[in-house]
């Protein structure tokens, strides 16, 4: 027959490795966690930064097409988000010439809901504006 003690001494030496375990396993969880989400705000904000053009890649940082099918064919059969990016060719294209941008001059509201265009600093051209609107 085994003592009594030993039984207890037994026991909370296995509680004891059992409760560092978990310790060991939730601290190893966090880090994982940890690692995952950084890794995932890294790629989400260099997909964004691809997308809007303000980051260029070179021929040898793409990834082959076939392994870009595989990735998201794994994603799509495992209900993870799949995000349309632009090809490799579309990525080495120079960036699109940017589009003008004008703004419209002053306004001036009436009562009637009508908008009227404010007369311009131009004295040549003040009269005719004034008779269009």
């Amino acid at each position: 027959m085994t003592d009594p003690m030993d039984m207890g001494d037994a026991l909370r030496g296995f509680t004891a490795e059992l409760d560092a375990a978990v310790v060991k396993a939730r601290r190893v969880a966090a880090q994982a966690r940890e690692t995952s989400a950084k890794f995932r705000r890294e790629t989400r904000q260099l997909a964004e930064s691809v997308k809007a053009g303000t980051t260029r890649a070179t021929a040898d940082q793409l990834t082959d097409d076939r392994l870009r099918r595989t990735a998201a064919g794994f994603r799509t059969d495992n209900g993870l988000p799949v995000q349309d990016l632009p090809a490799g060719g579309e990525l080495l294209a120079p960036p699109p010439a940017p589009v003008p941008h004008t703004t419209p001059g002053p306004v001036r509201a009436t009562g009637s809901g009508r908008r009227i265009p404010l007369p311009s600093d131009d004295d040549e051209d003040f009269s005719q504006e004034r008779i269009m609107w």
